[in-house]
Parts: C-alpha cells; sequence; structure tokens
C-alpha cells in the first residue's frame, strides 16, 4: 500500500471519528458520571470493536453480510433497541456524580462501549461501503497488520482524548448542577438515533 492511500485511509477514519454519534455520547457519559479510568474503559471498548470490523473487512467477511441482508436487519434491530435502552437509562438518571467507584464499573464500562460500536448500524455502514474497498482479501499481511495497528491506534487516540477532556476538573465543576440536563440531553440523543436505526431497518 502507498503512502498516499495510506494517508488518505487514515484521514478518512479520522473524518469518521469525530462526527457525532453514539460511541462519542457514551464515552463522553461515562467519563463525566463515572471518572477517566471508566471512561477509558469505555472508550478501549469501542476501540476493541473497531479493531473487530477492521478485521472482518481483512478476512472479507463484508461481502457476506452485504449478501445477506436478513443479517444486517437483524443486527440493526438489535442496535436500535440497544440505542433506545441506552437512551432510557440516561433519561432515568438523577444526575448525581458517584462518590465512590464500583471495581466493576471498568468491566462494564468496556462492554458498554464495546456493544455500542459493533452494534451501530452506521459502523457497519462505514465499515462495510468503505473501508472495505481498501481492506482487501489479496492484501498482504504485512500491509494488513500495519493498516489495523494504525486504524485501532487512531480509534484510541481520539477516544481517549475524548475520555480524558470531559473527565478533566473544569469540565466536571462546570457541569456540576447541570449533569441531569446533560444526562437528559444524552438520552434523547440515543432514543433519536435508535428511532432512525429502526425506521432504516424497516425499510
Amino acid at each position: 500500500m502507498s503512502w498516499e492511500a495510506l494517508a488518505l485511509v487514515l484521514a478518512i477514519h479520522a473524518a469518521a471519528l469525530i462526527s457525532p454519534g453514539p460511541d462519542f455520547a457514551i464515552v463522553t457519559r461515562l467519563s463525566i458520571v463515572s471518572g477517566r479510568r471508566t471512561g477509558l474503559w469505555a472508550a478501549a471498548g469501542v476501540v476493541v470493536a473497531i479493531g473487530v470490523y477492521v478485521l472482518v473487512c481483512a478476512l472479507g467477511l463484508s461481502v457476506v453480510i452485504a449478501a445477506l441482508p436478513w443479517l444486517s436487519k437483524a443486527l440493526s434491530v438489535t442496535g436500535a433497541l440497544y440505542l433506545a435502552w441506552l437512551g432510557m437509562q440516561c433519561l432515568r438518571s438523577k444526575g448525581e456524580l458517584p462518590e465512590t467507584r464500583s471495581e466493576s464499573a471498568g468491566s462494564k464500562a468496556f462492554i458498554t462501549g464495546f456493544l455500542t460500536n459493533l452494534l451501530n448500524p452506521k459502523a457497519m455502514l462505514y465499515f462495510g461501503s468503505i473501508l472495505s474497498q481498501v481492506l482487501t482479501p489479496d492484501l498482504s499481511t504485512t500491509d494488513t497488520t500495519i493498516l489495523w495497528g494504525l486504524l485501532v491506534g487512531e480509534s484510541f487516540l481520539w477516544f481517549g482524548l475524548v475520555a480524558v477532556l470531559f473527565s478533566s476538573r473544569r469540565v466536571l465543576e462546570w457541569l456540576r448542577g447541570r449533569l441531569i440536563w446533560f444526562d437528559r440531553l444524552i438520552g434523547l440523543v440515543l432514543i433519536g438515533l435508535a428511532a432512525k436505526v429502526a425506521m432504516s431497518a424497516s425499510r
């Protein structure tokens, strides 16, 4: 793979990462309500799911998914239900910053981040239609490994930065007393995304 092609792929991936979506919402919220460590765990979950998608594209399995519309629809419906559930959890929040951190918070945040990305139809579409044009089975093992590492590293750099930023003391001080409204906003965004996904799946 040429340096020009590699730079183009990384630029496209960066644009996809910074676009608002459920991954950003989940990492942001968990970083605020549960602290930096939990936010980084959520970011790690998102990144691992991205790594799975990249690997799927490299193995050519995205072609199989595209050839089975019912599988894609089933995944979309599951993703919509999961986003709606997350949104309802946010709406039920009392907007309180916990004083203590649960030992299981990290693993729960990791699973939440992982499932949020894995069941996100936007991620399926992006990896299946765009990256699959570059990550083909005929790509050399070395190029595939390098590209996988760069895409995963770029993803963790972004979501790790989001977790650090939204768990900073200055941001937390500003949000104190406003957190319940922030939770409501995140909840409405996630439910809105769930409705959009469900409508697309029903077509």
